[in-house]
């Protein structure tokens, strides 16, 4: 893989735009070499470089310096030259055979003693022996450094000769301390170069204080985090400390310099069994702070070193077509000295992240420590193979089940042998669109990866421990292929009596699964997916992160699910008897409270993050399209039990209104489109998906199926004329924004990412659990501000971080 697109794999997503512009200078070198074979147009460039050969290496030349059409003080643009090589004049007292030769041959021995083209590793020096062995069919081919001329020659170079890296910054400093090029000199020199060799190191001065100055910023960053967990940590200790000491008077704990990382074995005072809840929750922030800032400097060292690299690539490149060692050797010194290179802080840092986690959560043991705390970014090439062959086996046997279940249950003998067949499909068909969603989902994940949009630091998942998509696919694929086995079961083998009972097997089996507390099924991914419902359905209680409300509007898209719910108990309560005529759901209120209940949660979730932010605009706004919704589908419901010429037009208008004001915020709000002065006209000016075109057809798709309900006006001309029953024109609807929702995601996440991007979030901050003075704060003062934050009633465990001050 070439380093351009490695690099482009390998970088942080949020932090794009500060590594080094490595296209960029390629592009500019690529404008050195056009102006350079411009330049030389008037001599054909291979036989010039033979004749200047020739007369290098065997002492005599056909061609008088004078005759060579360059500038008096220029030199030929693709020869190695050296800062101690005065180019263009003859050495005093030779004449211009032996002075051409001498100047040639003291470039070529600066360049392999390691005066010039030694940072980039140990070159053997070019002898006329390596000209004289060249062969013919290599005898026109430009060699502009001796290693092409060893490599044209057969020689054979030790691995050292290549090295462009892993030889060490100070190494390669003290190999080239005797060749330093001043900042003035470089200057002087630089004005009589070509005008894109003057542009060029003109970009790399930019880069690289652009490079530095962000690695300083986020350095300082992570250091204040690191002050501040220590801090924590040794309040944790205290109060801990005071804890074992007051379970017993008679024990002291004073004589130990340091506590122990807590656990039953190594608990020293036999009358403390654990300690208190609120220091449990203290120590699991503390854990996950420490955790969190250890991956910022893993991903912090990794942007060093690839814009470190990326320098030393580009800076070969230019050395390899314009051959100005003077230029490589000041900015090889420049890139070498910068703080980027220079600074151990990083190192430190690490160093103690790793000890106060080994220390205090690990049990002193360093392997254990660091399985915790290393994170694999990327998960193996060939890892998933297993995954994708097991989810293709599940979804090529389900599909055939469920088609051959739909046309046995839409037979005229099972309508009369199962009266409720079409109450069993509504409920089915509910099931099947929650686990048809979990697999468009894999999609989701899919297009994400392949676009750099960190989803995983989007919805806050474990970047150690997290599922791909393809082992995504394979949960979802194993839920619906256990789905497509029990409606087979129901419809097509013929069971004449008490089928229904398939559909509570099912229902039992898959939340069982979903349950289920195995680590063999994913259980750490399931959890996390639990947890994030849990906190939906106490909206309200806890501050909204981002996984909270994209969550509830999911939920929103799946509103036919939860009606179902009344319809299975509806059916359960009355023995699956008469079911059309007792179970008309469309016609309770109880059912628009289930309809209303995805976007109730939303509105507590705006209302919250008002409370928390004191931000009017968006999050009163946002709640007013959630109430919007609401009201929309209470006067439906209205309309259904009620009827009369009053609340269809009442309904349909307050429909429109809804369907437009969701529309325009999906496109201007979520999506973050129609920006003003874009380059993509009505997108964003940064676009994470190639084709622009995937977004203008996801507009009109988003906005279409918003008035998706116009289907329940009309069903006769919907359905071209045919006879359709209500409900099947409702699950298409239901299906339709499954659909829409599904597309939703791709843009909604692309725009968080974006917005990370723009303020170059990569890590979260996660709230400490103690606040504290600079001064003069004692351990009591501490502890009762810590009880009191715990004692408050909401939001305890997932706050944003607290002012500290100092």
């Amino acid at each position: 893989m070439k380093f351009g697109k490695y690099l482009e794999s390998e970088q942080v997503p949020e932090w794009a735009k500060m590594y080094v512009d490595y296209s960029g200078l390629k592009h500019s070198i690529k404008l050195i070499a056009a102006a350079i074979a411009n330049h030389n147009r008037q001599v054909p460039a291979e036989r010039m470089s033979l004749i200047r050969r020739a007369s290098s290496y065997l002492g005599y030349s056909s061609m008088q310096p004078s005759e060579i059409p360059f500038p008096p003080n220029a030199v030929h643009p693709g020869q190695p030259q050296c800062p101690n090589a005065q180019i263009g004049s003859s050495v005093a007292g030779t004449g211009p055979r032996q002075g051409l030769r001498s100047r040639m041959n003291s470039c070529a021995s600066q360049c392999a003693e390691g005066s010039g083209c030694s940072h980039f590793g140990s070159i053997v020096s070019a002898t006329p022996q390596i000209a004289m062995t060249m062969s013919a069919a290599n005898s026109g081919k430009v060699a502009a450094t001796p290693i092409e001329l060893a490599q044209q020659a057969n020689i054979k170079l030790p691995p050292s000769a290549y090295d462009t890296f892993t030889g060490g910054i100070r190494a390669r400093q003290v190999t080239s301390s005797s060749s330093n090029v001043s900042a003035g000199e470089f200057k002087r020199k630089v004005t009589s170069r070509l005008p894109e060799e003057q542009a060029f190191f003109q970009q790399m001065e930019q880069e690289l204080v652009k490079v530095n100055d962000f690695f300083r910023q986020k350095l300082v960053l992570f250091s204040t985090r690191l002050d501040n967990i220590k801090r924590q940590q040794e309040i944790y200790d205290e109060m801990l400390r005071s804890e074992i000491e007051e379970a017993s008077p008679q024990f002291q704990l004073s004589q130990l310099g340091q506590l122990p990382s807590y656990n039953t074995k190594t608990n020293p005072n036999p009358f403390y069994s654990e300690p208190s809840v609120q220091l449990r929750a203290a120590r699991s922030k503390i854990k996950r702070a420490i955790l969190e800032l250890y991956r910022g400097t893993d991903l912090l060292k990794n942007y060093r070193i690839m814009c470190y690299t990326a320098f030393i690539k580009a800076l070969k490149k230019y050395q390899k077509t314009a051959g100005w060692c003077m230029g490589t050797d000041y900015f090889l010194n420049r890139v070498d000295t910068c703080y980027l290179a220079t600074s151990d802080q990083l190192n430190i840092m690490a160093t103690d992240l790793e000890d106060m986690y080994v220390a205090k959560y690990a049990n002193g043991s360093r392997s254990k420590g660091m399985d915790k705390l290393r994170v694999t970014t990327t998960h193996n090439a060939g890892a998933h193979q297993g995954s994708v062959f097991r989810s293709g086996i599940m979804l090529g046997l389900s599909i055939p089940l469920v088609v051959r279940a739909i046309y046995e249950a839409n037979l005229l003998s099972n309508e009369e042998r199962v009266p409720y067949h079409r109450q069993l499909l509504q409920i089915y068909g509910s099931i099947f669109l929650v686990l048809g969603f979990l697999l468009l989902f894999s999609l989701n994940i899919q297009a994400w990866m392949r676009a750099h949009i960190n989803y995983r630091f989007i919805f806050e998942i474990d970047p150690r421990d997290y599922l791909s998509a393809w082992q995504f696919l394979e949960l979802s694929s194993l839920f619906f292929f256990i789905a497509s086995i029990v409606i087979w079961v129901n419809f097509a083998l013929h069971i004449d009596h008490g089928s229904y009972i398939c559909i509570y097997v099912l229902i039992g089996v898959l939340v069982g699964l979903f349950l289920l507390p195995v680590k063999a099924v994913y259980w750490t991914s399931r959890w996390w997916l639990i947890r994030s419902l849990g906190r939906v359905l106490l909206s309200g209680l806890f501050r909204v992160e981002f996984r909270d409300f994209f969550l509830g509007d999911e939920l929103c898209s799946l509103t036919y699910t939860f009606s179902m719910v009344l319809m299975l108990g509806c059916a359960g309560a009355n023995d699956w008897t008469s079911l059309d005529d007792v179970c008309n759901t469309t016609q309770w209120w109880s059912n628009a409270a289930l309809l209303m209940l995805p976007n109730v949660f939303r509105l507590l979730q705006c209302i919250r993050r008002y409370y928390d932010s004191g931000d009017a605009f968006p999050h009163l706004a946002n709640g007013a399209k959630y109430t919007s919704t609401i009201l929309t589908i209470w006067l439906a419901t209205t309309n259904q039990i009620v009827g009369g010429s009053v609340w269809k037009p009442i309904w349909v208008a307050s429909a429109i209104l809804n369907s437009c004001f969701t529309s325009l915020w999906d496109l201007l709000m979520d999506w973050g489109l129609c920006e003003v002065k874009s380059k993509h006209r009505f997108l964003r000016s940064e676009l994470k998906f190639e084709h622009a075109w995937v977004y203008y057809a996801a507009m009109v798709m988003d906005v279409a199926l918003r008035f998706v309900w116009i289907m329940q006006i009309s069903p006769t001309f919907f359905s071209f004329g045919h006879s359709v029953h209500r409900s099947t024109l409702s699950y298409i609807a239901a299906a339709l924004e499954v659909i829409r929702r599904f597309v939703w995601n791709f843009f909604r996440v692309e725009n968080e990412h974006v917005s990370n991007c723009g303020q170059f979030r990569a890590t979260t901050d996660i709230p400490l659990p103690f606040r504290f003075e600079e001064q003069g704060s004692d351990s009591e003062s501490v502890r009762n501000e810590f009880e009191h934050e715990y004692s408050s009633p909401p939001a305890t465990a997932n706050s944003t971080p607290r002012a500290l001050v100092g």
